[in-house]
């Protein structure tokens, strides 16, 4: 038998986890922790993207023991700078490659679990169990063990090493997997897990530590159905949602808060259940109050709302109404909309899926008029992502999917145009207005003459900026304009000797010709010449021009 064992990463975007660059599922880092536990020393595990097999034909270099597949696209969605492996991808690799033994994880295993290939096993488990198995000889597909993680989760922190983006990752943090629900959503692949498993804090204390000695920086507690739901003790229900427990989860962010004090690191969350907010606010409150006060400011609270009509809502077990939304969007803006150097501390951001079962005509227009009813009550919303369902084999909404109605497609389109263009836009200038400053953002892609950066964190702005700047560089920018769902911003502070004519006219009050004026005048010697030109520009720009 080959000595070698591969990580094959093919990123995986599920409901209670992301792992597209620069977040790092728990996935690779598990499987290289129950490998070097199981005897297997470090130089013989590597680490790869399905980048790299994308450079090279989808055809591997080298014989390996075995490959471990990770993949899984259950949410679709566009991604910058990366693209997550496609079920006609991972088959393209499994084929090309027919003398390597594959382990297929992740729940691509379960749309791919009919396939026929003979040299790969489709696991319907844990594929870091079956990589702890497999090195003793142990083919059983089986599900791990919060016992297994504890130690898996700190020795699989030297994988991130050999992240091509390293040090510029984000590493997701499972806090438990499963739903609290006492029923789950029609297409949530959270009900196919075979049972709920919450992790000791200290557990998962240990292993943002041991990722800090490896030089991570951030982290995000993203691998759960409801961040609100860590470690419930199901003594009340309502309406089917357990009362969240304040002092477990008010614990785990007060250290999570002194460990970020002490190794300098950033800490995001993602998921929470509006149906969790709405049916126990008070500890909801007390909750979100500890979550605030912990995190990175400028962080969002993933809210999967669905649907709001209340067909759709009750066919598919979805969490909330309409009118009850307010209350919910309500209580985060009072607990996270403070600002901190004009950054929101903590803002709601709004799941919706189009295609579920009982969908009408009707259900854009209501979900348009729920949303616009946040917007005219004044509050902020962080973002609004609107998607496509697809369907998951084993859900409910999968064995249903025959109900769908593609005869919605157009009524679909218009609506998410409208709520971009009524909703989206002006919310964004809201959320981020011009003259805003934001730091530290890393330049992910180049088209044309423009860049795309964005900030590492946790559903970061997009902010085009018409420079050709080098990518992975990092910078500073301030905001100038807002398209739909992006920001127009300029390299911070603003150097008028050096930019392009193109930069030069995105500053607010600054026209071509005047832009061509200032082109034609430079270098300008002192603040005050330049100043003269262009003094009936935006009050807001004139403190951040520099020459």
């Amino acid at each position: 038998m080959n000595a070698g064992y591969l990580i094959l990463d093919c990123f995986v975007d599920e409901p209670a986890c992301l792992g597209v660059p620069p977040f790092v599922a728990p996935y690779p880092r598990y499987i290289y922790g129950a490998l070097t536990a199981s005897g297997i020393p470090p130089e013989h595990i590597t680490y790869k993207t399905i980048d790299y097999l994308r450079e090279r034909d989808y055809r591997l270099e080298g014989d390996y023991s075995i490959v471990f597949l990770i993949g899984g696209a259950v949410v679709p969605g566009k991604y910058l700078g990366y693209k997550i492996g496609t079920l006609a991808e991972i088959r393209s690799i499994i084929g090309y490659n027919p003398r390597i033994p594959f382990a297929v994880g992740g729940l691509v295993s379960h749309a791919l679990k009919e396939d026929y290939s003979p040299n790969a096993t489709f696991l319907l488990c844990d594929i870091e169990k079956y990589a702890s198995n497999f090195v003793k000889g142990n083919l059983r597909d089986e599900f791990r063990t919060i016992r297994d993680i504890q130690e898996w989760s700190v020795l699989g922190s030297d994988v991130v090493l050999q992240h091509p983006d390293y040090p510029q990752i984000i590493c997701e943090i499972e806090t438990y997997r499963g739903c609290p629900r006492q029923q789950h959503c029609s297409f949530c692949s959270e009900s196919l897990q075979h049972t709920l498993d919450f992790r000791e804090q200290n557990h998962i204390l240990d292993e943002i530590k041991s990722l800090c000695l490896q030089g991570i920086k951030r982290f995000r507690l993203g691998r759960q159905a409801d961040i609100l739901q860590y470690k419930t003790e199901y003594k009340e229900f309502r309406n089917g949602f357990p009362r969240p427990s304040v002092n477990e989860t008010g614990s785990l962010f007060a250290s999570l808060k002194s460990l970020r004090e002490v190794y300098a690191i950033d800490i995001f969350i993602d998921n929470a259940n509006p149906g969790t907010i709405l049916n126990f606010p008070e500890d909801s409150e007390t909750i979100l109050k500890s979550i605030a006060d912990t995190i990175t400011p400028g962080d969002t609270l993933a809210l999967g709302v669905e649907s709001l009509d209340p067909n759709v809502v009750l066919r598919n077990n979805l969490k909330i109404h309409q009118a009850d939304l307010i209350t919910v969007i309500d209580i985060v803006n009072r607990l996270g909309g403070r600002r901190v150097d004009g950054i929101t501390q903590l803002l709601p951001g709004i799941n919706l899926i189009h295609g579920l079962p009982g969908e009408s005509r009707n259900t854009f227009k209501i979900n348009y008029e729920g949303l616009l009813a946040i917007a005219e009550r004044g509050l902020l919303l962080k973002r609004i992502n609107i998607r496509k369902i697809l369907p998951f084999p084993g859900t409910k909404a999968f064995m249903e999917k025959h109900v769908i109605n593609e005869h919605l497609k157009n009524r679909y389109e218009y609506y998410k145009n409208k709520i971009r263009h009524d909703i989206d836009g002006p919310m964004l200038k809201r959320v981020f207005p011009v003259g805003l400053i934001l730091r530290n953002l890393r330049v992910e892609d180049q088209r044309y003459e423009y860049s795309y950066a964005r900030q590492l964190a946790s559903y970061p702005i997009t902010c085009i900026i018409p420079e050709k700047l080098p990518l992975k560089s990092f910078l500073d920018v301030l905001v100038v304009g807002h398209r739909e769902r992006s920001l127009i911003a300029l390299p911070h502070p603003i150097h008028i000797n050096q930019l392009s004519q193109k930069s030069l006219e995105a500053i607010p009050g600054v026209s071509r010709g005047l832009a061509r004026e200032i082109i034609h005048q430079r270098p300008f010697p002192d603040r005050g010449t330049l100043l003269m030109l262009m003094q009936n520009i935006n009050p807001v720009m004139t403190a951040h021009l520099d020459l």
